[in-house]
């Protein structure tokens, strides 16, 4: 029992260091390059990124970030196009964050000259060499809020690798509400059969967040831009049998997409919302 306990402790150990090194050497890549068209008109005059949220009001992105600093993660990639100015000017290369977590945090931009999507800029980003295929990476959006520790998901990501060979981990709200009224229509007839206001489904919801380790090198390789993880990329890693999940709360996530979302975020103390996460 003894030596059960002592190996366990081990495999416990090492994989607390390698999902320290995984963090430190981590690139976060935030997606912000949107226009934000179902929440104009506050993105008429502002990019999305930068509206303000919580109770102590900052910028979206801020917050969206705040768990990766948290978590140890210190360098950052943000895709930009609509309103690039204003997002360069707010974080800067990250003079204010190194500042305020008292480290050295490193912003760097891509532009994206058009749209390209989510993998499409991942992509300009590998090309221009301002992303490095050969560091680990997590990608997601600047509009999402993921109250996590993504040390723990490096953790879950480092595991399943060694367990099952999964290279990509994509993670997953699991109980969502459906932002609509569901009907069932007869497809003869038109008839409406059933009807449910909003319902509760427990299917594992995609958050747009991955996390993965020497695939980056896939971004290179999508063949239409615009173009999405999901489009492509996905199809391909659960084709090789690479893409594993972690599947989390759907309380844990806050996604801004329409204005009852801001309004529901300027309600929230997001700062314990997300350090709660690590409780």
């Amino acid at each position: 029992m003894v030596f059960v306990s002592s190996i366990f402790n081990k495999l416990r150990d090492s994989i607390n260091s390698e999902a320290e090194k995984f963090i430190k050497s981590t690139t976060a890549i935030i997606n912000a390059g949107g226009e934000g068209v179902r929440l104009r008109p506050y993105t008429l005059t502002q990019p999305k990124p930068l509206i303000k949220v919580g109770l102590n009001p900052k910028p979206l992105m801020y917050w969206a970030m705040l768990p990766l600093l948290l978590s140890g993660v210190s360098n950052f990639v943000i895709t930009v196009r609509y309103g690039k100015e204003a997002i360069e000017e707010e974080f800067g290369k990250g003079e204010k964050l190194s500042k305020e977590f008292n480290r050295a945090i490193k912003v760097d931009y891509v532009e994206e000259p058009k749209p390209l999507g989510r993998a499409g800029s991942i992509k300009l980003g590998l090309e221009e060499g301002k992303i490095d295929s050969s560091k680990p990476a997590v990608i997601l959006n600047a509009s999402d809020i993921l109250a996590i520790n993504f040390l723990d998901l490096a953790k879950h990501h480092i595991l399943q690798r060694v367990r099952y060979g999964f290279e990509v981990t994509q993670v997953y709200a699991s109980g969502y509400k459906v932002q609509y009224g569901i009907g069932k229509i007869h497809p003869t007839t038109g008839q409406v059969l059933e009807f449910i206001e909003k319902p509760e489904r427990f299917e594992p919801t995609n958050t747009a967040c991955y996390c993965l380790q020497e695939r980056l090198n896939d971004f290179k390789y999508i063949k239409k831009v615009p173009s999405n993880p999901e489009d492509e990329l996905i199809h391909k890693w659960i084709k090789e049998g690479i893409l594993g999940a972690y599947i989390i709360p759907y309380e844990k996530l806050i996604s801004i997409k329409f204005e009852a979302d801001l309004e529901r975020a300027s309600k929230i103390d997001l700062e314990k919302f997300i350090k709660d996460s690590w409780i």
